[in-house]
């Protein structure tokens, strides 16, 4: 569909035509993410640190911001992951670019050669080593946040 509106306005295919789709692509995951978080934040936060002194760029720095990041990450690394993983779009929205799926697929045509083995070990090595260490930085959070509601001593 991007292709035939690209087409249509006259928008030559290539880095503008590959951002454009894989935003339009990706911003249903953004909301679907960030909104609950945004629904579950003290409607009164914002205007509370702002009559405590803060300046807007401030209150939503130090108050929104931190509230909503995980939300945030969350949906950075699933738009990430669909972006690198979703051939059909790159495919027919780059021009001349050549994407990571593209250069996987031009390399697969022919016979699968031990670059691709490699490529596909350092992705699954990063991915798990941001998938681990997410986990752990939040269980940590978790214990100290348990602590504190017990009373214990929070380091």
């Amino acid at each position: 569909t991007f292709m035939l509106l690209f087409a249509a306005i006259g928008l030559d295919k290539g880095y503008l035509t590959l951002i454009l789709a894989h935003v339009t692509f990706c911003t249903p995951y953004v909301v679907l993410n960030v909104m609950p978080k945004l629904r579950q934040l003290d409607k009164n936060a914002y205007e509370a640190a702002l009559d405590l002194g803060a300046t807007p760029h401030q209150a939503l720095h130090k108050v929104i911001l931190p509230e909503i990041s995980p939300a945030i990450l969350s949906a950075f690394l699933i738009c990430l992951t669909y972006s690198i993983d979703d051939f059909m779009i790159s495919y027919f929205n780059c021009g001349t670019v050549e994407t990571l799926p593209i250069a996987i697929y031009s390399m697969t045509r022919k016979k699968v050669s031990p670059e691709i083995y490699a490529l596909s070990t350092i992705m699954f090595v990063v991915i798990l080593s941001i998938i681990l260490i997410s986990n752990a930085m939040e269980s940590r959070g978790y214990r100290r946040d348990q602590r504190a509601l017990r009373g214990g001593d929070v380091k």
